[in-house]
Order: C-alpha cells, then structure tokens, then sequence
C-alpha cells in the first residue's frame, strides 16, 4: 500500500525543490553551461534521495520491480562540481577532458543493464553480487572520487581568487564564498557519510530508516546549493588568465638596439620604480575606474604587467586590488570628514567602488569601521 508519511513527505519537499531550482538553472540565460553542470548536480543529488522518497512510502513493497532502478549516479557529483567551477572562472573543460565522466557513465549503464532484468535476476544478483561486492566497491569509489574532485575545485578556487587579487580592482564583487562554503558542506557531508558506512560496516547493521537523518542532510544540501547557486548565477566572472590586449595605437615601441652581451643583470630597484607609479596612478585619478585591471594600469603606464605586478607586490608589500582599494577608502574617508552630509553610496560609487557591499567590506577591512561609524567618530572628534 503506497502511503506518503512525514519521512517521505519531508525528503520529496527537497526534492521538489531542488528539481524546480535545477530547471531554472537550466534555462537561465547567463552563465549557461556553468549553471547547467549546476543544475545537473543538483538532479544527480535528487536522485541519490530518490530510493528513500518511494521506499519510506511503500513503492518497492508494491512493485519489486523497481530495485536497481538506475538512480544511483553518485561518480558523477565530483566531476560536476569541478566542470561547474571551471566555467564559472572562464576555463571550461575541454573536449579531451570529457574523460572525467566516463566513470558515471559506466555506473549509469550497469544499474540500466540491471534494472531491465527480471525480478528473480535482480534479487539473486543483490545476494550475490551488489550487497557483498558491487555496492561497497561503488561506495568507495564514490569517496574518493568526491574526494579527488574536491580537492581539485578547492585549488582551483584558491588560484582563482589569487589571481584576481593580483588582476582585477573588484576582487569583494567577485569573491565566490558562497562556493567556498558549499565545498565546506560538501566535506560534511562526506564525513557524515562516511561515519554512517563505517557504523553500518562495523557497529550495527543500519536499516532504512535508521539512514534517514542523513538523507534530509542531503535536502538541506539540495536547498543551500540551489538557492545559493540561483543567486548567483547571473554574476559575470572575470575569464581566469586573460589579458586585455593594448590596441597598437597604445603599444608604446621599442627603439631597435643591438642584442646586449651576455651579463648578470642587475635587479631593478621596484620601491622606487612602485612608488614612482603609484604617484601617476594618484595624480591621474585612475584608481576611481571601476573597471580598472592590472592590464589597463600597466597600459596607461607604458609597461607590462609582470613589472608591474611585480613592483606593487615587492616595492609596496601588498597586491594590486588592495593598492587601489586601500586609494579608494583613503579617498572617502577623507570625504567622509570633509562632507559628512554626504551619502555613502554616492561617494562609494564616485571613489570607484561598484557596489556598496563591497565597499562596506574594504572599508571595515582597511579602517577596522564600517562606513557610517567611521563618519560618526569622525564627528564627535570634531566636535
């Protein structure tokens, strides 16, 4: 008798959810394939919750046939997380790379080969070889696969958010914590898993209700990935490694000189070459562009980025978002003084900040004050 109860009912909840999430995902109009290896990640999750929705509601009692139903397509999860996180930084995998889901499909095609046989097959196979063998052997792969996957969409998160702190002006509206965050569940939810393997394996054999509380960590999973993803799945990223190349009007050129004679060169000296920059990026007012990159800076200057980059970071001590975000908060906090009356999003906006969220985060970041408390003390001190 099919009967949904409130075990049921709770993980169909998420389910439906996630399901309604991944479809919006799938069709959304930017980011398409990095929202749609999302989106496909969100099914596979629904999926592996699948077995528990209709068992806890009687289906497999009312039709056997169902076991082996080709749900289970758990070697597919690592993959997309790190498909995901290479489209969303502009480096998709590429066609020589599409060995990475030839495991899953593996996978998907023997529970298909299986589920099409008949009961009595199906039942005699789960003896004999899926319960004992098969299935333990699944499990481990999916750990380690997850694992693996993990650790390699960690490191390219990590290279990422590095690169564009070296690159780019706008690092607060490009930081992808909630990402970062999801890797975090996501290393939960295998220690989670794990512990209730080894609990099953070693401790007490767990029956089908007893794995429930973890199967509603996957709905909670489902809801953070896909709320989170869809709210961000409009964001445009910065392509990882690319350099805005100079029109040639722009290309300053290099008078002919014979080739030098082999000798050690001697090491530039970067605090004055960095400071002597800084000084035109302060006086032309550059660091207001919101759009500003190292690219565009090393252009207006007349040099490359590698010097460039290199004299910001070993002339000043620091990177290139923080020099001109460091400029851009020097800047409204001596507005802030200057003209009180003021509003903070206007001056946000006019010392080149693109949202006020981020400028909220470098401010408190650089002064140890948020904005308005900052004008506040500013005031009494006045005063």
């Amino acid at each position: 008798m099919i009967q949904f109860g409130s075990m049921s009912i709770t993980l169909l909840i998420g389910a439906l959810f996630g399901l309604l999430i991944a479809s919006l995902l799938w069709f959304s109009p930017a980011n398409r394939r990095a929202n749609r290896f999302l989106a496909l990640l969100l099914v596979v999750i629904v999926l592996r919750m699948f077995p528990y929705i209709i068992g806890y509601a009687g289906f497999y009692d009312a039709y056997p046939w169902l076991s082996f139903f080709p749900y289970n397509w758990s070697l597919a999860i690592g993959p997309l997380i790190y498909a995901h996180v290479r489209e969303l930084s502009g480096q998709p995998l590429r066609p020589r790379e599409a060995w990475h889901f030839v495991p899953v499909f593996v996978q998907a095609i023997y529970y298909t080969v299986i589920f099409a046989q008949p009961v009595a097959f199906k039942n005699d196979w789960d003896d004999t070889w899926e319960v004992p063998l098969i299935g333990p052997i699944l499990v481990e792969l999916t750990f380690m696969s997850i694992g693996y996957y993990w650790w390699r969409s960690h490191q390219h998160y990590r290279r990422y958010q590095d690169w564009l702190a070296t690159h780019h002006s706008q690092l607060e509206e490009h930081r992808m914590d909630w990402f970062r965050h999801f890797l975090l569940a996501l290393a939960l939810t295998l220690v989670f898993w794990l512990a209730m393997v080894l609990i099953d394996h070693w401790i007490m054999e767990l029956d089908y209700f007893q794995r429930f509380p973890f199967y509603v960590w996957l709905g909670l999973l489902v809801y953070y990935l896909g709320t989170e993803g869809y709210r961000h799945a409009r964001h445009q990223f910065p392509v990882f490694g690319a350099i805005d190349p100079a029109p040639l009007a722009a290309r300053v050129p290099l008078p002919e000189r014979p080739l030098p004679e082999p000798a050690t060169r001697s090491e530039p000296d970067w605090p004055s070459r960095a400071n002597a920059w800084r000084d035109r990026l302060v006086a032309a007012g550059w660091w207001r562009d919101p759009e500003l990159t190292l690219a565009s800076l090393a252009r207006k200057l007349g040099t490359n980025t590698t010097d460039l980059s290199k004299a910001i970071n070993d002339g000043l001590g620091m990177n290139f978002n923080e020099l001109i975000n460091r400029l851009r908060v020097e800047a409204v906090s001596h507005k802030l003084i200057d003209t009180p009356e003021s509003g903070l999003l206007d001056l946000a906006l006019e010392c080149g900040f693109s949202s006020k969220a981020s400028f909220n985060r470098c401010f408190k970041r650089y002064t140890g004050l948020t904005p308005s408390a900052y004008r506040d003390a500013a005031q009494r001190q006045a005063e």
